[in-house]
């Protein structure tokens, strides 16, 4: 796999907040997804060096922690020890400002309800971009609103 560096740089300037969704914070969790270098490129090259600040939605929190349940308390201690100590993400509660946006967001484009709280917490907190994995969102989420940035298509193979 191939990841094209200087696109992404183009996609994420510098400075501008990021929002981030499930998938994309998976795949650098993990690491052997195909998109799992880009992941890190995001988070070791624009979050961990204060290049970027991002957020990430308390339901996505909830989301990433699913999967280590199931595994056992070592996997959820990981998971956790990441949320709360990996420089550069806030994790910002879902308002009702934010549940507002989300039924929007959920009745103009059909995304479950995880996905649409994540677009409409970037929204509320006024991100540049979203970066996803998920390659049901639509490319926009409606005039000024963030840039959804699908990480797949930095990826050649």
């Amino acid at each position: 796999m191939t990841v094209d560096y200087q696109a992404l740089e183009r996609a994420v300037v510098p400075e501008a907040l990021i929002a981030l969704d499930a998938s994309v914070t998976l795949a650098y969790l993990v690491g052997t997804e195909a998109v799992s270098p880009a992941a890190a490129w995001l988070f070791d090259g624009c979050l961990a060096v204060g290049r970027n600040p991002a957020v990430l939605s308390t339901l996505t929190a909830a989301e990433l922690l699913v999967r280590p349940f199931r595994a056992g308390p070592a996997a959820v201690a990981s998971v956790e020890g990441f949320l709360r100590f990996f420089d550069g993400i806030r994790l910002v509660d879902v308002t009702f400002p934010i549940a507002r946006e989300a039924a929007r967001v959920r009745a103009t484009t059909n995304l479950a309800m995880p996905d649409a709280i994540a677009i409409a917490t970037a929204t509320d907190v006024g991100a540049a971009v979203i970066v996803t994995n998920d390659r049901r969102w639509p490319a926009t989420v409606g005039p000024g609103g963030p840039t959804i940035i699908q990480l797949a298509s930095f990826v050649a193979a």
